[in-house]
């Protein structure tokens, strides 16, 4: 029974965290309405669509704008902190239905300057003080943001922030967000609700006049516009939804593997009351009142193992939530779902235990269940043995999952970044706590030509993105007229002076943004993936035409090679980089130093050194180039995780499972082994010839799981842009490890029963 209620709490853990990402933004009242607007197969869109398709498209019932990129450095009292705003149109709130816990929807962001914050955010700098009405100061001005509303976001919501404000608000304390008002910035994510029973494909044509009138003519951007359904939009766009059937597999694996074990026990447990069951028999009973009563006891056994998994289930899920990040919550009463699928593994385990022993006993002859045997005992060892190998087949699938998965995550974060991931040190301005911005840009100054001059390191640079942090920031450029007059959407990042030379990123053709600092303006350097598409035969000297007001025109001045600057399951994209000067320091997000072979660790100790001893002070954050790339594995070492420690709890089963099947099987065999051991067989020998059917069933077992294993790491691996082979090797070693678990379980009861003194075998049997 423990064993059984292990495995249920296993499965409900699993179900869960399925559960949860199958319910992604289900909280939303009007999500079948919800679309995202795509460019093409860009998320952001040009920031005039959304007021364009309200104008023209009377189905689009109402829609909003989010702006997800704007950090600043806030204060609220003695406190000072760097915090991100999103900016979004009045209609939010009518579109997505987030539960407010103070506050409401009016005024929300309607009104100039308020803001509606999370409910994390206000625990974080409010305690559990009310929050309406709380002003935040925004770079430390005369700017303030006053708090109106207070919202609970689930953990399962694609949509996230902790400060939500108004674009109006947007555009005074950032004017350059005013480029929302144009056809061709493109740097919103847009959302429309629809009106009750529309179709996006009813609407494609307006659309498509929308691009024809509006992009053409001020970007020669030839996109189509397409509207996907936001209730798909987390599956298609952040789930790795093949993982998700893995686990859902594992987690109805893990339940089998506890079932079969505890139908194997019930079937062991009935053999041994047969007498009873032809006692129960001579004196009337029926096939039928023996069929129900076993039900009805297995019924109650398993009624008990269920609530001692959903006792495991909330014991463990605090633990399970901190180690994996999750904020899962065990409430059957409060979850229809949930409660049915409780009441569906207490039906079917019990039902399944306990008509198969059932009908076995019930098929016995009466003269042969008075003598304590049974006809059908080898019928009933050969549904055990089926058993076996179906619990073999899932440890062998989820030992090869494991296997793969680890290769997988490892080939990505060990494959050539193509920049210096080993000596690049990296120290995060965003973080730094200053309230007066002249005398940050100083101290970074001043912390720089230190750097610089510091035997330790080759060289420094400021930037506002490094590798791992380019933002979704897209725009359209073509090509100068006459050459062709290619388009092309290119994700923009600005860097400073010797950027490429700190990350040591390879430049191809060209210059890099290592000279005289005047040369730059107006001039971009794309990676080879840009080149190549746009069909240049030489980086220098093309032209380049954004898609903006003014129509800038940008010369190429070089190309550089593809390095990664985003996770290796992703498929290279074009990318620019700016040149950009920042007379305040403090406008930069990140100082890059490059330490010599080796001294990276001496780098480290000079920054902090020099951080503490220049004012203002603060504390500061260190990491290698390479850490913000690694975020991007994340959620898979994650799931690894999950799948690893499952994979053992089903592999422990299945050993729990064959520890007491193999105790059974060497129990009837008494007589035979003693039989054999007075005719001179070697303990070896004895050894052998029990452990034999064993390994045939493991080998049934790994031809089978085999195939299957193969089928479903293979669409898995699918899913990257970037992966390692699927070798043999790992089945092998599946089939070896299930074949070494099953053999040192056995020969433990093989051993003792060959090792049994044959004389008292035979005279107790």
């Amino acid at each position: 029974m423990a064993g059984l209620g292990i495995g249920i709490a296993s499965f409900l853990l699993l179900f869960l965290y399925v559960y949860n990402d199958l319910t992604y933004n289900h909280f939303n009242k009007n999500l079948a309405n919800i679309y995202r607007v795509y460019e093409g197969n860009g998320a952001q869109t040009k920031g005039l669509l959304l007021p364009k398709m309200q104008d023209e498209i009377p189905e689009v019932k109402n829609g909003t704008r989010i702006f997800d990129w704007d950090g600043f450095r806030m204060s609220y009292k003695n406190l000072a902190f760097p915090e991100n705003i999103q900016y979004a149109d009045t209609g939010f709130f009518s579109v997505f239905t987030f539960p407010f816990i103070e506050g409401s929807a009016k005024p929300g962001i309607k009104d100039k300057y308020g803001v509606v914050i999370s409910k994390e955010f206000a625990e974080k700098y409010f305690g559990d003080k009310p929050a309406i009405g709380k002003k935040i100061r925004v770079k430390f001005d005369n700017t303030f943001l006053h708090v109106n509303g207070v919202v609970d976001i689930p953990s399962n919501s694609s949509v996230k922030f902790n400060i939500l404000a108004s674009y109006e608000t947007g555009e005074t304390i950032s004017p350059w967000i005013k480029g929302v008002h144009d056809w061709y910035n493109t740097f919103s994510n847009t959302y429309v609700l629809l009106e009750n029973g529309v179709k996006p494909a009813s609407i494609q044509n307006k659309l498509q006049r929308i691009v024809h009138e509006n992009f053409l003519p001020v970007g020669k951007n030839k996109t189509k516009l397409n509207l996907v359904p936001f209730k798909d939009y987390h599956a298609k766009e952040e789930s790795n939804r093949t993982m998700i059937i893995i686990l859902t597999v594992i987690a109805l694996g893990i339940l089998s593997i506890a079932v079969v074990n505890f139908i194997n026990l019930t079937i062991t447990s009935s053999l041994s009351r047969i007498k009873e069951t032809g006692i129960k028999k001579m004196f009337g009973a029926s096939r039928k009142q023996l069929i129900i009563q076993m039900l009805t006891e297995s019924l109650m056994v398993s009624f008990v193992a269920l609530l001692l998994g959903g006792l495991i289930t909330t014991l463990t899920l605090p633990y399970f939530n901190q180690l994996f990040g999750t904020r899962l919550h065990f409430n059957p009463l409060q979850n229809p779902i949930l409660l049915l699928i409780l009441a569906a593994i207490w039906l079917v385990i019990g039902i399944v235990s306990g008509t198969v022993p059932a009908l076995f006993m019930a098929k016995a002859k009466l003269t042969n269940s008075i003598r304590g045997s049974l006809s059908s005992v080898n019928k009933a060892g050969t549904a055990r043995y089926s058993l076996l190998i179906v619990q073999f087949v899932i440890a062998i699938v989820l030992i090869a999952g494991t296997v793969l998965i680890r290769k997988q995550i490892s080939f990505m974060m060990n494959k050539d970044t193509k920049f210096d991931k080993e000596n690049v040190v990296v120290a995060d301005l965003e973080t730094w706590q200053y309230q007066d911005m002249k005398a940050a840009s100083q101290k970074f100054k001043v912390i720089s030509e230190e750097l610089q001059a510091s035997p330790y390191v080759e060289s420094v640079c400021f930037s506002n993105t490094i590798p791992g942090t380019y933002n979704q920031n897209y725009n359209t450029f073509y090509t100068e007229e006459g050459k062709g007059d290619k388009n092309i959407r290119l994700r923009k990042a600005y860097v400073g002076k010797n950027y490429f030379k700190t990350y040591g990123i390879k430049v191809l053709d060209g210059s890099g943004f290592d000279q005289d600092l005047t040369n730059y303006k107006n001039c971009m350097i794309l990676n080879k993936t840009a080149i190549n598409k746009l069909g240049f035969k030489g980086a220098t000297d093309q032209l380049m035409h954004e898609s903006s007001p003014t129509g800038d025109e940008w010369k190429v001045i070089g190309e550089v090679d593809d390095f990664s600057y985003q996770g290796a399951q992703n498929k290279m994209q074009p990318l620019a980089h700016f040149f950009t000067q920042h007379d305040n320091l403090a406008d930069w997000n990140y100082l890059s130093v490059k330490a010599k072979p080796g001294a990276a660790l001496q780098v480290i100790a000079l920054m902090k050194k020099e951080w503490k001893k220049i004012p203002p002070l603060a504390t500061a954050n260190y990491f290698f180039a390479n850490d913000k790339l690694n975020d991007y594995y994340k959620e898979y070492i994650k799931v690894n995780q999950l799948i690893a420690w499952f994979s053992v709890l089903a592999i422990m089963l299945s050993i729990l499972g064959l520890f007491a099947l193999s105790s059974y099987m060497m129990t009837r065999r008494v007589k035979e082994i003693g039989i054999r051991k007075v005719n001179g067989a070697k303990v070896s020998e004895v050894m052998s010839m029990l452990n034999k059917d064993f390994v045939k069933w493991v080998a049934i077992a790994f031809v089978i799981a085999t195939p299957i294993a193969w089928f479903a790491l293979n669409k898995w691996l699918e899913n990257f842009a970037n992966r390692t082979s699927l070798s043999w090797w790992i089945f092998a070693l599946a089939g070896i490890l299930a074949l070494g678990i099953a053999l040192l379980t056995v020969s433990w009861q093989s051993w003792k029963a060959a090792t049994r003194n044959p004389v008292e075998a035979l005279r107790y049997e």
